[in-house]
């Protein structure tokens, strides 16, 4: 197919180069950024610093307020459950009987390498430095 441009000149292959480029570039950008399938995961222990990296890592998600997780956190199984502590009386015993604070999850996720700690509200994924982890069909 020929087409006279504004000088009158023949554009003869552009038509069909400029439609196969933008295929082939757009093919070679999926097969580029392919990542790797995340499984739950769990540790075998800990370590103190391990503990205070995740502990770090989910107080980023709550704007920096402090949050503490168990010893064996991640040992038994891929989530957590976080909450807010209720209000309490003098006694130690919830204001209006109960709370309404939300629960909020965690998973520990794995792609065999890399741990991954994912915030099960909004998806969010950040990488877990030094923490060692095993996907759990493996562990």
């Amino acid at each position: 197919m020929s087409l006279p441009n504004k000088k009158g000149k023949l554009l003869k292959g552009r038509l069909l180069a400029a439609p196969l480029a933008i295929l082939l570039l757009s093919a070679s950008g999926c097969a580029t950024t392919q990542e790797a399938e995340l499984h739950e995961a769990v540790t075998k222990s800990i370590s103190v610093s391990q503990k205070q990296a995740i502990e770090s890592k989910i107080s980023n998600w709550f704007g920096g307020l402090n949050i503490t997780i168990a010893e064996d956190a991640f040992s038994q199984t891929a989530s957590i459950t976080i909450e807010r502590k209720a209000k309490v009386d003098s006694r130690g015993l919830p204001i209006d009987g109960r709370h309404d604070n939300p629960v909020y999850g965690f998973t520990l996720l794995s792609d065999g390498e890399q741990c991954v700690l994912r915030n099960d509200q909004s998806g969010e994924l950040t990488k877990l430095e030094n923490v060692t982890c095993y996907i759990v069909d493996e562990a």
